[in-house]
């Protein structure tokens, strides 16, 4: 026998020898043992939950998430792992409606979302699509983001009770701004996303149908079928120029085109609050916020899903990123980027000098927001979504 061949007979009796004696002092367990010595060299297995997100939460969520990666966070020994995944919000329900979507987690920009996605699911599958109920994580109304001059002149304070009223008159008076002591201001320039595909364009048509009917609660199919709202609305939509898909965008185009572009949109808190310093930097005068006499809030409501692709691991740990997000640290990490926590116990105003509801009064961000609107029903709003489609605004 050569000397390979000894030494590799030498191996196997080695190994067979081994594999004995392991066998002897284990067995009795079964492989228990050996699974705790496989997981300690490779590793536990992560949890891995993906969370679909509405992408205007998108920085303060990223942050939150860098830090539960950095406290470690686990479910019985096995470490969690989140994927986010950015999206609009109608999207997101279209999406996940059809398949195309299947994240663990949902967290659209507004419960309105929530309850149209609920509705469809139910329409398509005849089963509820939440393991949970949805939890608020963040709040941000929405809010008129306007130039001062043309602020001003839109809404003196004489007529700051005729908020809507004055917005109408504006973008349907063929003068524009000169019915108004100012025609080198134009035509005036208004803008909103599409509610077809963005929550901040359908809180618009809510707005504005709840404001036509002077109420806060209770919007009906009756109140959009009504042929005198309808041509009032009308009126408005007719005015603008271009409806995007995104709230961003039109927040950033308003702060690069300046009042060539917009004299006023609607967007979020936050965008509003987080391009006040860049406004004034490059137009050298201050972009303002203005609170509707009622408004609506965008909540950022946290879902676990209730489907086939989620496992019950999946939704415990879901479950254990939900808490993180709503502990006090993060919730007042969020005001750092424009937002109102949703727990009750943080304060708004604080000692941070990030806070940016410290430092923008002036500019009239509002501690206390004005009066709530009630979110419709799904049908309602799917009956203001549809009629709006017909006029074929786009």
């Amino acid at each position: 026998m050569n000397r390979t061949a000894q030494i590799l007979a030498v191996v196997f009796i080695l190994v067979v020898i081994v594999i004995g004696v392991i066998t002897v002092l284990i067995g009795p367990l079964g492989d228990a043992p050996l699974q705790g010595i496989r997981e300690d060299i490779l590793g536990r297995e992560p949890i891995v939950i993906s969370v679909a997100y509405g992408t205007e939460k998108e920085e303060w969520l990223r942050e939150a998430l860098q830090r539960f990666e950095a406290a470690g966070m686990s479910l019985r020994g096995r470490p969690i792992q989140v994927t986010l995944q950015g999206i609009g919000s109608r999207e997101m329900v279209e999406n996940i409606v059809q398949g195309d979507l299947q994240p663990v987690v949902v967290s659209p920009a507004s419960s309105i979302q929530i309850e149209l996605l609920r509705e469809e699911w139910q329409q398509r599958y005849n089963s509820d699509i939440y393991a949970t109920t949805p939890e608020p994580l963040v709040l941000t109304p929405l809010v008129l983001a306007a130039w001062e001059d043309r602020a001003t002149t839109l809404w003196p304070e004489d007529k700051v009770g005729e908020f809507w009223i004055c917005v109408h008159e504006v973008l349907t008076d063929d003068q524009g701004w000169a019915s108004m002591g100012h025609p080198e201001w134009g035509l005036a320039k208004f803008g909103h996303t599409s509610p077809e595909t963005s929550n901040s364009g359908i809180q618009t048509l809510v707005l504005l149908a709840y404001a036509y009917h002077q109420k806060t609660t209770g919007l009906s199919n009756q109140d959009i079928l009504d042929a005198d709202f309808q041509a009032w609305l009308d009126g408005i939509e007719r005015s603008v120029l271009e409806f995007g898909d995104s709230t961003g965008t039109f927040m950033t185009n308003m702060i690069r085109l300046g009042p060539s572009k917009y004299d006023f949109v609607v967007v979020y808190e936050n965008l509003a609050i987080d391009n006040i310093e860049t406004a004034q930097g490059r137009w050298e005068q201050p972009l303002r916020i203005y609170y509707p006499p009622a408004t609506i809030l965008s909540d950022h409501p946290y879902a676990v899903l209730n489907a086939d692709w989620v496992s019950p691991e999946q939704r415990e740990a879901a479950e254990i990123f939900r808490d993180f997000l709503l502990s006090p640290e993060i919730q007042e990490l969020a005001l750092e980027y424009g937002f109102r926590p949703a727990d009750p116990n943080i304060a708004i105003v604080n000692d941070s000098p990030n806070n940016p509801f410290n430092r923008f009064a002036e500019q009239g961000v509002s501690i206390d927001i004005a009066q709530q609107v009630e979110v419709p029903d799904a049908s309602v709003l799917n009956e203001l979504i549809e009629w709006w489609r017909r006029q074929d605004y786009e």
